[in-house]
């Protein structure tokens, strides 16, 4: 191939303009901090970015759903312990009017106690996180229970997704764990009043039974409470353990992003000061091979 003074120039321009692209990449890469920043600069790297993003964001869900799935479980926990105190408290008046010393005017004071306890367990079946109701299921706008301790709720659990394929209930079914026990306190009242839940007259001998029957049915509710606040314990225990093993994940999957991604300074910066010098050597370099036109010579 012959070579004059045109193909040398043309060379020259075409190198000095790729040197010009690179030099911009690394200021690019600099002044960024990443290796690219188009698709088509990187198709196998962009490619490998969305994958451990859409990782990420998974892993955020995860932790977020199991924040809000301890937040909920403390909640019903906190709210089980205070009705576990009432029931308690209405268990030992039972067994205080279950006395045969105590007047009709005694008993129909405890009876009064009985029935602000059944109002306050109602209170507490009905406790809220924000805005929405703790027992009621999945119809977590609707009380739980009624005036009347009347169940208003769903029996379905509410599910949140705590891990890839991992669903773990969440809330404490509200008609398993109060109705019975409000119904119990109900019948303690009237029969602590002398009635059963008719309003008929009780003899001595079936007061005595009917105050029997509640204490022991105030120990079965009591059972169910300490049984559901340990499932609840347990729960969260493993969600710590969940949480963990995803934040762990999380770093992991972070490092792998960096490391896709983003550039090394130091060596970029050396990069740039090497481009630079190939660069200004070209320039030079160009200056020398162009050919002086008629101009030069007249001056």
């Amino acid at each position: 191939m012959r070579i004059n003074s045109g193909v040398m120039v043309d060379n020259m321009m075409r190198n000095l303009q790729d040197n010009m692209k690179k030099l911009d990449k690394l200021n690019q890469q600099l002044s960024s901090g990443k290796k690219f920043s188009k698709p088509s600069e990187n198709p196998i790297g962009a490619a490998e970015s969305m994958e451990l993003n859409s990782v990420l964001s998974n892993h955020d869900q995860y932790i977020d759903n199991i924040g809000e799935a301890k937040d909920w479980m403390k909640s019903s926990e906190s709210a089980l312990k205070n009705s576990g105190k009432i029931l308690q408290r209405a268990r030992e008046q039972a067994v205080y009017g279950a006395n045969g010393s105590l007047s009709e005017g005694d008993r129909k004071q405890i009876a009064t106690e009985i029935g602000e306890l059944k109002k306050e367990l109602i209170n507490v079946a009905n406790s809220k996180l924000g805005d929405r109701f703790l027992f009621s299921g999945q119809k977590t706008n609707t009380k739980a229970f009624d005036d009347s301790g009347d169940y208003q709720g769903s029996v379905s659990g509410l599910r949140r997704e705590v891990g890839p394929g991992t669903e773990m209930k969440i809330n404490t079914n509200g008609k398993e764990v109060f109705e019975d026990a409000i119904k119990h306190l109900d019948k303690l009242e009237s029969n602590l009043r002398g009635e059963d839940v008719n309003g008929n007259a009780l003899s001595d001998s079936e007061f005595q039974t009917k105050i029997n029957n509640r204490i022991s049915n105030l120990d079965e509710d009591l059972s169910i409470n300490t049984e559901k606040r340990a499932q609840i314990g347990a729960k969260i225990n493993r969600l710590d353990l969940t949480e963990a093993k995803i934040e762990e994940e999380k770093i992991q999957s972070e490092e792998l992003l960096s490391k896709n991604e983003d550039v090394d300074i130091a060596k970029t910066i050396t990069d740039l000061k090497m481009q630079e010098s190939v660069y200004r050597a070209s320039l030079a370099s160009g200056a020398r091979i162009m050919q002086p036109t008629l101009v030069d010579f007249l001056q």
